[in-house]
């Protein structure tokens, strides 16, 4: 898809219409056993979207995909959401630019996903980081930061106008947030207005948001972005998740079936 939920490719159906479809929709959250909540009989008219945070934070990555023991995991009523950069089929076919994929776990999707290649890079990882983003957090702290007139974070709540930010900061989502659905940059402004109000509120994330060593310090955040674009809920129990949530007027909950 296109960052406007526009469909480019596709070797199935609409998945973001087919995702539309279910009448309960969450992004999971890293800790949530999606696995087996997707497959309870209560869950049937349910969707499980394994998103950003999901795929950053997982290891080993391809034990989203398959058992340990190597058998694939199945399930008609779970996606995997994520960003790609165009390969060389994807430039030959005319596609140039990044763009949306999503992909559901059925039979047809363990046929076509590169699980080969996927246990390459898991191994790849073993003794260190699978891949340096170290640059773009920075870039992003930065942008955060801009939002609440800070240099560092060591200056969020020392100056007595923490307030006036946040009522500003809420405004700006209250105004924003109904734009989200279908429009991936719109959702992703929205969500980081998000954190600038958590850094405002929360002393552990702000000490979190200060650690250099810290690579899923945006992880959270990531849930309640897909969840904005998408128009779904999310699972979680993580009580950051929850204030984000609550700040973005997106549904949190611990297990599927609660009311």
């Amino acid at each position: 898809m296109s960052f406007l939920a526009e469909e480019k490719l596709s070797t199935q159906d609409n998945l973001f219409e087919v995702i539309q479809g279910f009448p309960r929709r969450f992004v999971v959250d890293s800790h949530i056993d999606w696995l087996e909540f997707s497959a309870a009989p209560e869950s049937a008219d349910a969707a499980f979207i394994l998103g950003t945070t999901i795929s950053k934070e997982a290891s080993p990555l391809h034990l989203l995909l398959e058992t340990k023991t190597g058998a694939p995991k199945i399930r008609n009523n779970v996606f995997m959401f994520g960003l790609k950069a165009p390969g060389p089929k994807d430039i030959l076919a005319g596609h140039r630019t990044p763009f949306l994929v999503i992909t559901r776990f059925d039979a047809y999707a363990t046929r076509v996903l590169d699980i080969q290649g996927l246990r390459k890079f898991d191994q790849q990882g073993v003794n260190g980081t699978k891949w340096d983003t170290s640059k773009s957090i920075i870039e992003e702290k930065s942008r955060v930061l801009a939002l609440l007139e800070a240099n560092s974070i060591e200056e969020i709540g020392a100056t007595g106008e923490g307030q006036a930010k946040d009522s500003a900061l809420r405004l700006r989502i209250d105004q924003q947030r109904q734009k989200c659905f279908k429009d991936f940059w719109k959702s992703d402004e929205v969500s980081r207005y998000a954190h600038a109000r958590l850094l405002l509120a929360s002393r552990v994330a702000r000490t979190e948001f200060a650690r250099t060593d810290y690579m899923n310090v945006f992880g959270d955040r990531y849930l309640i972005q897909n969840a904005l674009f998408l128009n779904t809920g999310v699972l979680s129990n993580d009580k950051n998740v929850r204030k984000f949530a609550r700040f973005c007027s997106v549904r949190c909950l611990a297990h599927p079936t609660q009311a």
